[in-house]
């Protein structure tokens, strides 16, 4: 152990992955820590001693999947293996440290999710960078200020972030942990890279101090993108809106797997990051609806577009794999294929993307590539049969020395038997001498005198000749000679791949473009959506409008709805749960970012505005950890919305104030949407429960009152989901709690309940206007000219005093409807 605790003792920080035969090993906390983060089995380094360290290990050829679910888990990894062949070693066998792994560093990119990016980022106080370190893309935005750099660090699939400490102060620190808690503190003493920002410089520099030097092949320029020109959308919006997932974590049900019609893994990542940054530009978005429109012209060229993407790998990937130690030859036959695919793609296409490829080059590259490895080469790359015959003269010679040795002996032994006239000799093959020529002691006068004597035997003598010791140093150090040649060849055009990166790149970056609009063509083929056209004038029409995730759960059963909004209004929206409410503005929300993102619509016809945010405000969530309720959650995102919305905003707010008292909720969703209306003055959604707000319409001519259509048929409902104008008429709450299953017991008497309820509350109204009657005749007036002395008291008919101590006396809440008439009718006899 003292090798191990030699090389741990540098790694402290770190799992250590220790290379012991076949198996890589972990030792003590390492151990303990890892096995049940990959569910194996923890045991002891020898169980029949005292000895009780604790360990675990792996097979090593199946180590690429375990070290992902360590690096997932936000541990560091140290790859010690054995750096010699422990057949030539002399004693215990070297052992070193040959990569450093970190969450954010791969080490097999084949075990990743093959449709989602997996980033490394880098941050300082004006700027924040990242890079795929799987892909080679590299990019960086200008931020005023962390709390911007963090928003877009939340929003994409960040695995990693790099600081350098000495530029934050501990609050920032702290602020920053909070957001991403894998956190590397990195320190840049000079810089790498000129005109980039810090934070791309210090991101650089990180992953180079742990990579191989050979993925600097594949690790594109950093590219300068902007916010400014993007359609906002937060984390919030993104988890309301079920962009990426549902609210149960599934993709199955979000909108990516329902508009993906992508055909490769690198076009997957890139709708991703077309729906996580829509555009703003309206000129940017029409140009991708032309080229939509240019395949659902003409069905021939995007089907055969299709089906010959559908066999592209992914070239992104497997160069970032050929890059690494353990690439195999594999890897290249695969590149050669997809780059193939991908050539094809390009020339049916008619580089209808404008894109500059050197296509001779990178075709020249497959054929070399096809011409030099064999096809079901070994994933090892050391033990040969990975090259073909043709290649190299001296490669085919030893390729024939190795695998036909035995004929090549026996060819000789046939030259040597005429030469001599023995026919019984032997060329034969021992550890001890190699290989020599046997002659029985009858034929021994017939021995050549160049044959060199090696032994003598009982019947027979052994012999060795100039040629039998050349043939054998050839058989005996072809295969060797031959591995070590196969390996220098594959090596030689390894770098020759890695040095055509850049185009490889491009081709890649092309195809996978062209992948995202060849499957947004198709969606708009199979759905039925139409070209959106945008507004100048701010307002939003949408005809025949349907939810795009919903319509493919409800074939033929989606029913679709006409939306008309002018510039600042307001959709007030009533009705029961279940009645489509919320589908309705999450459809209106998803038909905008579709759009902005350059994709046909769900609809028959849509007019939109360009947005520059949207928010959302739908569901209850608490986060217990954080300490925050329901309710503050969504005043928290609430506030968060109103602070930052614009007049080109899209706002939906769904139930706003349902986590508090019923008149605390009220006010508070009546002075939001004043806000709104008054300052913010956005186009927004307001779905409520809260049937008060609808006569806001009569203060703001903004405000339209809609309703989702309720059939009512002797109490029992059923949705219709029609967009109608004008508020709902009740709630039905009762009448979805028994469609949703609950005894019949509680629903009948919570109608009893409810009937109860509204009478009384229908007494209280009456009985507080008859308050306010008998105060006005009772109570002299005072004009407003006057004000009272705070110790005069005014001056009341004794008859209306009695009258007003008996309305105090009277309890309302237990006086049924006839006793409240009956005493109102007594008191209206005494006024008179």
């Amino acid at each position: 152990m003292k090798q191990f605790w030699d090389i741990k003792s540098l790694h402290l920080d770190k799992i250590l992955l220790f290379r012991m035969g076949d198996f890589f090993e972990m030792f003590y906390d390492d151990a303990t820590k890892a096995a049940p983060i990959l569910g194996i089995t923890l045991t002891q380094r020898n169980k029949k001693s005292e000895d009780q360290t604790p360990m675990c290990g792996v097979p090593h050829h199946s180590i690429g999947g375990q070290i992902n679910k360590l690096l997932a888990a936000g541990l560091k990894i140290a790859i010690c293996d054995q750096v010699e062949d422990p057949k030539l070693a002399k004693g215990l066998v070297k052992r070193a440290v040959t990569r450093i792994l970190t969450p954010g560093m791969v080490y097999d990119s084949d075990t990743l999710e093959s449709t989602q990016s997996h980033f490394i980022t880098a941050l300082d106080k004006s700027s924040v960078s990242f890079t795929d370190t799987t892909t080679g893309e590299s990019f960086y935005f200008l931020v005023d200020g962390y709390a911007q750099a963090l928003k877009l660090i939340q929003i994409l699939p960040v695995a990693e972030l790099v600081l350098d400490e000495t530029v934050w102060t501990v609050t920032e620190l702290e602020i920053i942990k909070k957001s991403l808690p894998i956190v590397t503190h990195h320190k840049v003493e000079k810089a790498l890279l000129a005109d980039i920002p810090a934070s791309a410089d210090l991101l650089r520099q990180y992953i180079l101090s742990l990579a191989d030097e050979k993925i600097q092949n594949v690790l594109q320029p950093f590219v300068k993108r902007e916010t400014e020109h993007r359609l906002n959308l937060s984390t919030q919006t993104l988890r309301h809106l079920e962009i990426f997932s549902t609210y149960k974590g599934d993709e199955q049900g979000s909108l990516f797997q329902a508009i993906n019609r992508t055909k490769t893994s690198s076009g997957a990542r890139l709708l991703r990051q077309w729906i996580l940054f829509p555009l703003r530009n309206k000129q940017s978005i029409e140009k991708r609806f032309d080229l939509i429109h240019f395949f659902r012209e003409d069905m021939y060229l995007l089907k055969k577009l299709r089906e010959i993407l559908s066999g592209m790998g992914d070239i992104e990937r497997r160069m970032s794999k050929i890059a690494q130690p353990q690439c195999n030859a594999r890897d290249l036959t695969s590149l050669a294929a997809s780059v193939d695919y991908a050539l094809d793609a390009l020339d049916k296409s008619q580089n209808i993307l404008k894109s500059q490829i050197n296509t001779e080059v990178l075709s020249d590259l497959v054929n070399e590539i096809k011409k030099t490895v064999l096809e079901d080469a070994p994933l090892t790359l050391k033990q040969g049969f990975i090259i073909q015959k043709g290649v190299s003269s001296e490669l085919d010679e030893l390729i024939e020395l190795s695998t036909n040795a035995q004929s090549h002996v026996e060819k000789m032994e046939a030259q040597e038997k005429e030469a001599t006239g023995i026919n019984s000799l032997k060329i034969r093959y021992n550890n001890v001498f190699g290989f020599y020529i046997e002659i029985t002691h009858l034929h021994k006068d017939k021995v050549p005198k160049h044959y060199q004597r090696k032994q003598t035997l009982a019947n027979a003598e052994r012999f060795c000749t100039d040629e039998l010791i050349e043939l054998e140093k050839k058989v005996l150090s072809a295969q060797t000679k031959r591995n070590d040649l196969e390996y220098a060849i594959f090596d030689a055009l390894r770098s020759k791949v890695l040095n055509t990166a850049s185009e490889l790149l491009k081709l890649a970056s092309y195809c996978a473009e062209l992948d995202v609009l060849a499957g947004l063509s198709w969606l708009s083929l199979e759905e039925s959506y139409c070209r959106p056209a945008f507004a100048t004038s701010g307002e939003l029409k949408l005809t025949q409008s349907r939810h795009p995730v919903v319509e493919q759960f409800q074939r033929g059963k989606f029913v679709a709805n006409n939306i008309e909004l002018d510039k600042n209004d307001c959709y007030l929206i009533t009705g029961p749960n279940m009645a489509g409410k919320s589908t309705l503005m999450r459809q209106v929300a998803l038909t905008a970012l579709l759009a902005q993102m350059g994709s046909y619509v769900p609809a028959t016809e849509a007019v939109l505005p360009l947005y520059d945010s949207i928010f959302t405000r739908i569901g209850a969530s608490d986060q217990l950890s954080e300490g925050l309720s329901t309710f503050m959650v969504e005043m928290t995102e609430t506030a968060t919305m109103l602070k930052q919305a614009t007049a080109n905003s899209l706002l939906i707010l769904d139930e706003v104030g349902r986590g508090t008292a019923t008149f605390d909720g009220l006010c508070l969703a009546q002075s939001i949407l004043e806000h709104i209306l008054n300052d913010v003055k956005a186009q927004v959604f307001f779905a409520t429960h809260y049937h008060e707000l609808t006569s806001m319409d009569q203060v703001f001519t903004q405000v339209k009152n809609v309703h989702m259509k309720i059939h009512d048929h002797n109490g029992i409902i059923e949705f219709l989901h029609i967009l109608n104008f004008g508020p709902a008429g009740q709630s039905y709450g009762v009448q979805v709690a028994e469609l949703a299953g609950l005894p019949k017991s509680i629903t009948e008497r919570a109608k009893l309940l409810l009937h109860d309820l509204e009478n009384k509350k229908s007494s209280v109204q009456v009985v507080e206007k008859v308050i306010e009657k008998v105060v006005e005749k009772t109570v002299p007036a005072v004009k407003a000219t006057n004000q009272l002395s705070l110790f005069d008291k005014p001056a009341v008919d004794p008859k209306a005093e009695a009258l007003m101590e008996e309305l105090r006396k009277l309890s309302i809440t237990n006086t049924s409807p006839l006793q409240a008439l009956n005493q109102i009718a007594k008191w209206q006899d005494s006024l008179n």
